[in-house]
């Protein structure tokens, strides 16, 4: 994957609003194609979201089929309100749930039990690899993982999660000036590391 192109743009816009237009219509067929154009790229915002901690007691797919299962309920009314509108929010979704199962999971590990439930999943992907084109973004998430926390921070704001440099800026603390600079290497950073172990 060129680091430099944004996730955002995938899949196709045109698409998903013709997917959209017919998960309304009650086409179930639909509904499974938009989940498999979306699959890749919201376990890759999953897996970038998850820390350390979580990820020992969260499995990825896991938390991805439970947003899914929320998706499903609401997307026959969802209004599509510009470019990137349904990523950005099934991103949100993401980030939600991910804090949803952190927060209960620091309370029952404060109670003294470190089990932590995935909840509402459905098996929407029995048989399947982890990921699609596992080769792409296992490649991707190894590179992103070797970057200086602050620069794999300002990826996941700007590449994952879509937000403008003031949006990020906002988030971390710093001027747009100074996460402009800071993802400018980060996206440099990430390259030549996708590009060392290509070879």
């Amino acid at each position: 994957m060129d680091p430099h192109r944004r996730l955002e743009d995938v899949p196709y816009e045109g698409v998903t609003v013709e997917l959209l237009a017919r998960i309304r219509e009650g086409d179930d067929g639909a509904w499974e194609e938009l989940y498999r154009r979306y699959h890749d790229d919201l376990l890759f915002a999953v897996r970038a979201h998850l820390g350390p901690a979580l990820r020992s007691h969260l499995e990825s797919e896991d938390v991805l089929q439970s947003v899914a299962i929320q998706a499903l309920r609401v997307l026959p009314r969802f209004e599509p309100r510009g470019k990137g509108s349904l990523r950005h929010y099934l991103h949100c979704m993401i980030v939600n749930k991910i804090r949803d199962r952190a927060a209960y999971y620091g309370a029952a590990k404060r109670a003294g039990d470190q089990r932590l439930e995935t909840g509402d999943v459905a098996d929407l992907s029995e048989g399947q690899p982890t990921y699609r084109d596992g080769e792409r973004f296992e490649r991707l998430e190894r590179a992103l993982r070797l970057l200086p926390p602050d620069q794999e921070r300002v990826v996941i704001l700007r590449r994952v999660d879509g937000l403008s440099s003031k949006e990020a800026a906002e988030l971390l603390g710093k001027s747009e000036v100074a996460v402009r600079k800071l993802y400018s290497r980060a996206i440099a950073r990430l390259g030549s590391l996708m590009g060392e172990e290509k070879r």
